[in-house]
């Protein structure tokens, strides 16, 4: 018999395969040859479009990052880059955000290779639940290998299903509420969509920048055609697999991105209740 849950957990999956669209994989090259980096996600507001990371992906590395077009083509981006400034090796950096806003050539270039991310699918002043109803989709750095014959990347994305961590862990990892979200990662219990069995997850090394999503659990929801619209939120951009805890992955709220972006840009995004920003 399939259940209302066994519905939502397939919602889920859905949710995962249009994430993906608007994912990228960061890379460098080594010797002329791509190496993966990081992760990222194409969101457009008022028509402007924008590629989001997190900070350390593109630190020193401005000019030396591409994503793939095609899976023997590599593009090199270009734009107006703003992200936030740390001291140091941003060891101790917890929003960590890099934003890119397009400019037409790379627009261009990109064409229909990646979906955008649209405003309202973006997830300004959500409220977190404690329950499993959070995705994450990004690229492992161990997910990702070099074929130097065929001369291409392969690059396996890594579906994340996740809750939100207790309060008290925010203090502990010198996190903040409004600003932050800690969720669940044990990589030692990770369910395959596959198998529907536990097994060894990667560690979340090239996931930095990937994006968590947050799926509605609604009756409405879960039980449609798949070629319905599928609601889902964009809430925060992961940053931090932390070397205090390790079953537990720090991510930046939207909210703080999604600030920046209105105030310098004068966009007509929903303004945060939660986030303070000034410019």
């Amino acid at each position: 018999m399939i259940t209302l849950v066994d519905c939502y957990k397939e919602t889920q999956f859905e949710v995962a395969k249009s994430a993906y669209k608007a994912t990228c994989h960061y890379l460098t090259l080594e010797n002329g040859n791509p190496h993966p980096h990081g992760s990222g996600v194409f969101i457009e507001i008022d028509g402007s479009k924008f590629l989001i990371t997190a900070a350390h992906v593109v630190d020193d590395k401005e000019n030396d990052i591409y994503i793939g077009i095609d899976t023997n083509e590599l593009l090199t981006l270009g734009g107006e880059l703003i992200r936030n400034v740390a001291p140091g090796d941003r060891s101790g950096d917890k929003i960590d955000i890099s934003i890119l806003k397009l400019n037409q050539e790379t627009i261009d270039k990109i064409g229909d290779k990646y979906e955008f991310v649209k405003k309202n699918e973006i997830g300004v002043n959500h409220e977190f639940r404690n329950l499993p109803m959070y995705t994450s989709v990004g690229f492992p750095a161990s997910k990702s290998k070099y074929n130097s014959f065929k001369n291409k990347i392969k690059s396996t994305p890594f579906i994340y299903h996740t809750m939100p961590g207790p309060p008290e862990i925010y203090n502990k990892l010198n996190c903040e509420m409004f600003s932050n979200i800690i969720v669940h990662y044990d990589k030692g219990k990770v369910r395959d969509l596959t198998t529907k069995q536990l097994s060894i997850g990667p560690d979340p090394f090239g996931i930095s920048g990937s994006v968590l999503w947050f799926t509605p659990f609604t009756p409405a929801q879960v039980v449609k055609d798949k070629n319905d619209y599928i609601h889902k939120k964009l809430v925060a951009i992961m940053t931090e697999w932390p070397i205090e805890n390790r079953k537990f992955w720090i991510g930046t709220r939207i909210d703080v991105i999604t600030e920046i972006i209105r105030q310098k840009y004068g966009l007509s995004i929903e303004k945060s209740n939660i986030v303070g920003v000034n410019l």
